[in-house]
């Protein structure tokens, strides 16, 4: 593990159940596991890492990785090899203290149930997996420029995962 790696969680609560389920919806079961998304930013001294995060709180970098999945499970995916792990944290640590995005947020339950009709967001917001997108994006990741045409904003866990472990 190093810092600007990804942590992609799958949590018991309500919302995460929700989160998944929408994910079904979405477009099949790959990848539906995830929940939530992260990145590692710096180890603790008892071996803990704080992590980087879209919650309702909003952007934050004081949580730690082990209370990241309450009753859940999570996995730590490596950085692609074309992505500089400095860049991905420059953009994410940028981003601290941003609001969360919560109209993001029901936009993708509209474009769930009515697709491509309504697109909602308000700027300056992040959710945690187009956070996670935003800087793979910054980095260069190639293939997140597909994310820019469509909408890198509301992508969901399962999407930046099946694409960065693929």
């Amino acid at each position: 593990m190093q810092a600007g790696d990804l942590i992609f969680a799958h949590s018991k609560g309500i919302i995460g159940k929700a989160i998944r389920f929408g994910e079904l919806l979405r477009g099949g079961s790959k990848g539906s596991k995830w929940n939530h998304v992260a990145i590692l930013d710096r180890p603790t001294d008892n071996g803990d890492w704080y992590i980087i995060q879209a919650e309702a709180k909003g952007v934050t970098n004081d949580k730690l990785l082990s209370s990241i999945a309450p009753g859940g499970h999570y996995e730590v995916v490596p950085l692609p090899l074309t992505v500089q792990h400095k860049d991905v944290l420059e953009f994410a640590r940028g981003q601290v203290g941003a609001k969360y995005g919560i109209i993001t947020i029901l936009s993708c339950v509209l474009d769930i149930l009515l697709p491509d009709a309504i697109c909602l967001r308000r700027a300056h917001t992040w959710i945690c997996s187009g956070l996670v997108a935003g800087a793979l994006l910054f980095a260069g990741y190639q293939p997140a420029l597909k994310w820019a045409e469509q909408d890198l904003y509301t992508m969901t866990p399962k999407e930046v995962y099946n694409q960065v472990t693929s």
